[in-house]
């Protein structure tokens, strides 16, 4: 099976989150001072393609560099699913979804491709987008 690499670039135009800072490429050393070019990466841990680590929600939750990497890598089910701006996917799709394709078996990994991303560069992204 391939792997699918899900993320967006991490640029300087990359879309923040409202109050988020944006990803920032800092110069350090510079070759002809220091003798080796270097770039600090500033960003937020909610820059781009991102997970919410339980901490996010939950003070003594693991943190994003807690969480083994081996984790984000798996067999995953991807469900095309449209939807539009404030729109839930619901209970009504999965079944509809579990009729067409089979059973969801307990502790899959499901990735719902909603076509919201192309809406990365416009205002509402943010604020609109669709969910769970």
């Amino acid at each position: 099976m391939p792997f699918i690499d899900l993320t967006l670039k991490i640029s300087p135009q990359l879309p923040s989150f409202p109050g988020s800072p944006q990803p920032q490429f800092i110069s350090w050393a510079k070759n002809e001072i220091d003798g080796y070019n270097l770039e600090l990466i500033f960003l937020s841990t909610h820059s781009g393609t991102h997970i919410d680590a339980p901490f996010h929600f939950i003070d003594k939750g693991l943190k994003m560099d807690q969480i083994h990497l081996e984790r984000f890598v798996c067999n995953a089910i991807l469900f095309r699913i449209k939807k539009g701006s404030n729109q839930s996917i619901t209970k009504k799709d999965i079944i509809k979804l579990e009729k067409k394709y089979g059973k969801i078996l307990p502790n899959s990994t499901i990735v719902f491709a909603t076509g919201w991303y192309k809406n990365l560069t416009k205002k509402h992204y943010f604020d609109n987008n669709p969910g769970l």
